[in-house]
């Protein structure tokens, strides 16, 4: 899937990436950057809102899980999260997340063939002007289709 078909496929199935400006970067089945401009997500404190970063880091993670189990078509939920916001976003948001290890996604994939349903743990970054604003982890379950 290019950065293109995926924006596109966001754009289409969760409409608030459209609302907040979400661009794919770059994308593949170990990583997924997605920029997030701040002047679509500022708050009162011309940073970038902490629920806009919480919902580009959940979109990142479950965009990298959907480049993964594309069987799943787009079937996919965040079981839970966590994020912690480490300095004030005063720029566009660069949130970026990674693969873990190959016996992580092994085990997904085992499960997902076995039960009908896979689950991951995934962590992602979010970067502004360089620094790190959150980081964010969380669990996604695909369903099968």
């Amino acid at each position: 899937m290019t950065e293109q078909q995926l924006q596109d496929f966001l754009h289409r199935h969760i409409p608030a990436t459209t609302a907040l400006g979400i661009r794919v970067v770059s994308c593949g089945t170990d990583r997924v950057e997605l920029l997030m401009p701040h002047q679509a997500n500022r708050n009162h404190k011309n940073t970038v809102f902490g629920g806009s970063t919480a919902l580009g880091a959940t979109v990142c993670g479950w965009a990298l899980v959907h480049l993964n189990c594309p069987q799943a078509e787009g079937s996919i939920v965040i079981q839970s999260s966590q994020i912690r916001y480490t300095a004030p976003a005063h720029g566009d948001l660069h949130l970026t997340a990674r693969s873990p290890e190959p016996a992580a996604w092994a085990h997904f994939h085992k499960m997902y063939a076995e039960r009908g349903k896979g689950k991951i743990d995934l962590e992602v970054q979010a970067l502004s002007d360089g620094l790190t604003a959150a980081e964010f982890g969380g669990r996604y379950v695909a369903l099968a289709a």
